[in-house]
């Protein structure tokens, strides 16, 4: 036997169930045990769909800017001059007070540029018809002090390792100054000579400039 009713009337469920549980109790069990399982998934399946959060928001870059290196400054001497191949020794080389050694044969450039570098220019001439000043009585020099022979002779030795050290072979600066290998080591007059020689090396002076120098030291 089929039943049917409006199971959303009360009033039409009232009277069924009424119906129903006078002839079979079991069956009315059973059908409100199905029928609270419709309602149930009903209820679930209206219930709205949670929304899920979107992926989470991308993180700020936190790479830092390297700071850009500082170019290197070029290397000066005592004097604040960059090295300048036309008036200066190649390969680059110093002179004990820090001055970059001259190049040969260029002693006037040489030392017009240190002027230059410095502010030291030459004095200007007196005006014509004024009488120049004579220079005080120089007070009676000091001797110089002895040069130490084992100071000198190893600054001789690197300047005759350097290629651009000595502007003639030892042998011939010898002859030229006079000097005697036997003495060498004693003879401060020698020991004078050699070292006033190499001064004018550093001062850019040819071989015969560096004689003229170290004889009348």
């Amino acid at each position: 036997m089929q039943i049917t009713f409006d199971p959303h009337d009360p009033t039409e469920c009232d009277e069924t169930l009424g119906f129903i549980a006078q002839a079979q109790p079991s069956v009315v069990k059973m059908w409100l045990i199905d029928y609270n399982e419709s309602q149930n998934s009903e209820t679930v399946a209206a219930q709205p769909e949670t929304a899920q959060p979107d992926t989470a928001p991308a993180q700020p870059d936190t790479a830092t800017e390297q700071p850009e290196t500082a170019p290197a400054q070029p290397e000066t001497d005592c004097h604040g001059m960059t090295h300048d191949d036309a008036i200066h020794s190649t390969p680059a080389s110093k002179n004990a007070d820090g001055s970059w050694r001259a190049k040969r044969g260029q002693k006037e450039a040489y030392e017009a540029a240190i002027a230059a570098a410095t502010g030291k220019d030459a004095p200007a001439p007196a005006p014509q018809g004024m009488p120049m000043p004579q220079p005080a009585s120089a007070a009676p020099a000091t001797p110089p002090a002895p040069i130490d022979y084992k100071t000198m002779a190893e600054r001789f030795m690197a300047k005759m390792a350097d290629p651009d050290g000595l502007p003639a072979e030892y042998e011939a600066i010898y002859t030229a100054l006079s000097i005697g290998y036997d003495d060498l080591e004693t003879n401060q007059t020698s020991i004078a000579r050699l070292s006033a020689y190499m001064d004018a090396v550093d001062n850019g002076e040819n071989h015969d400039g560096c004689v003229r120098h170290a004889m009348s030291a």
